[in-house]
């Protein structure tokens, strides 16, 4: 989901929640004014002076406007009272400082961003456990200290974790490199992808995290069915794009063009995307032919992931 809709979701579950506010709030003093006499009264009698002052501030007579506006006072006063009496308080605005309007100063608000940030995050959700993926929670003791291929797979991975962290923390839409995290199954190209999506989103930026199969399979499924170009639109507009798992998906004559176009788009537009994959670049070249693998090892950083497979590491442990 790009930042787009979620601000909407955001700004829609906002109204949402204060139109219902509202109306439990009207509601309640509807029936008091039916039940409740004095109550009832009060309201009528401040329905009457409302338009007596319009009158008296047009004709300018002062002294009258002065004395139909202390008796409204009063009466206001006496209103509040009875409301408070009788259980119907005001209503409590999730956020005090836009009073759950989503803007101040028209600016929006840092609740409607911060909610929207939970959207995006929940989405992502749906395809990997985002909560479990951070750089904190990034445990290094799952790799070994036998050295392969001139180092060791802790060292390694000590060495892109620090990268992945400077990554996310200096990112800039506009001047961050794309990366190409490679490597076998399980030694962590999905968690530090997702461990840069969660910082992101956290610092406001619109970062799109889907794995290959969900995010060509939903591209091709609106074009064929022409519902719309969201997803399409959405992956060459966002900040960051992060594709996991690339090879995963259909690959499908029109996913081969789309997966060329959105890449060759995003280069040619300077933004960054992060490909994660399980394919060397033999087989990259092999699957997606030439012309979408000389854009990837020509523009992306390339990162190689070492270890064993983790997930089967904590099976057995």
């Amino acid at each position: 989901m790009d930042s787009q809709k979620a601000y909407s979701l955001a700004f829609s579950e906002k109204k949402n929640s204060l139109t219902a506010k509202q109306s439990a709030y009207d509601e309640k003093k509807q029936m008091l004014y039916e039940e409740n006499d004095e109550y009832r009264k009060i309201a009528d009698r401040l329905a009457v002076l409302g338009p007596q002052i319009t009158v008296c501030t047009f004709s300018g007579d002062q002294k009258k406007l002065e004395t139909i506006k202390k008796e409204a006072e009063k009466l206001r006063e006496e209103k509040n009272a009875l409301l408070i009496a009788n259980g119907v308080l005001p209503v409590t605005f999730d956020c005090d400082v836009c009073k759950d309007t989503g803007y101040v100063g028209g600016k929006i608000c840092e609740c409607v961003r911060q909610l929207a940030s939970k959207i995006m995050l929940k989405d992502a959700g749906n395809f990997a456990p985002i909560e479990n993926s951070t750089f904190l929670n990034f445990d290094l003791s799952y790799y070994s200290d036998k050295e392969t291929k001139g180092t060791t797979p802790k060292k390694r991975m000590s060495g892109i974790l620090e990268f992945t962290k400077k990554y996310a923390s200096d990112f800039n839409p506009k001047t961050s490199e794309s990366l190409l995290f490679m490597g076998n199954t399980g030694v962590g190209k999905t968690h530090l992808s997702l461990a840069i999506f969660n910082e992101l989103i956290k610092n406001g930026f619109n970062v799109i995290y889907k794995p290959a199969f969900n995010l060509f399979s939903d591209i091709e499924s609106e074009h064929f069915n022409k519902n719309s170009k969201d997803n399409y639109d959405a992956a060459l507009d966002c900040d960051l794009l992060i594709i996991d798992d690339l090879g995963s998906e259909f690959a499908s004559s029109y996913v081969l063009s789309v997966i060329y176009n959105i890449i060759n788009s995003r280069i040619l537009s300077g933004k960054p995307t992060i490909i994660s994959t399980n394919l060397t670049i033999k087989e990259i070249e092999t699957k997606y032919t030439p012309r979408v693998s000389s854009r990837i090892i020509g523009n992306y950083t390339a990162k190689g992931f070492l270890g064993n497979d983790i997930r089967q590491i904590k099976k057995l442990s």
